[in-house]
């Protein structure tokens, strides 16, 4: 298949470019692991805790070490690809990714600043969203390594993404029924939506990326 002989010269061209990437995709995979542990510190811990503070610095951190090697990234890519339909299209996805890490940081800042109460029924329920939106994640992931070495495996990967980001979409809007039917005040039940909605925006930004790299797939492949 000629798209998939070009896709991987692509990645020969340099190992350390190829190691790269696929850290660039540990550090996404690492993000949400710690969302979903800055969640669990809040949660249990509350806003000021230690627990909180370090989950959300580490959670910075790999922010930080993302957008260096997508930097990096970025740069090999412009300056050895020889193929700019391609290497607009990596480019473009590694760009997307990347709002997957940026996207989970600003809901832990917006939760240090707000500090929402959080009823033990809905941080339940949020709870299992968070694991939802993960999977979804996980699939993209492997949809994305798919498009570098498996081209034939690329819309297996974007199916699961699809039923994960509906899945999640059916959390949101079940913890969303629940916490307005709970006796929180209204303030506090718009300001935790916000939340819902947020953690739900992960979920169909890792859906978009996905629809993405299907589109990519088809140009090689056809």
């Amino acid at each position: 298949m000629f798209g998939f002989s070009r896709l991987t010269t692509l990645l020969s061209q340099s190992e350390s470019t190829e190691t790269k990437v696929y850290l660039f995709f540990e550090q996404v995979t690492l993000s949400h692991h710690k969302s979903i542990q800055m969640w669990k510190n809040y949660l249990t811990y509350g806003a000021t805790s230690q627990e909180f503070e370090q989950a959300l610095t580490e959670l910075q951190e790999i922010e930080h070490q993302a957008d260096n090697l997508k930097r990096e990234i970025e740069q090999t890519l412009y300056r050895k690809t020889l193929i700019p339909d391609l290497r607009s299209d990596v480019a473009s996805l590694i760009d997307l990714t990347d709002r997957l890490i940026n996207k989970q940081e600003t809901i832990g800042l917006h939760l240090k600043i707000e500090q929402p109460l959080i009823p033990q029924p809905i941080a339940t329920e949020l709870l299992t969203l968070l694991d939802t939106v993960g999977e979804t994640i996980d699939h993209t992931l492997l949809c994305a390594k798919s498009f570098f070495t498996d081209l034939q495996r690329v819309q297996e990967y974007h199916t699961k993404v699809i039923a994960f980001e509906s899945e999640a979409d059916r959390l949101c809007t079940r913890t969303k029924v629940l916490l307005f039917d709970t006796d929180l005040p209204l303030v506090n039940k718009i300001q935790l939506r916000y939340f819902c909605d947020r953690i739900d925006q992960v979920a169909n930004l890792a859906e978009d990326i996905s629809d993405r790299i299907a589109i990519f797939t088809l140009k090689r492949v056809q």
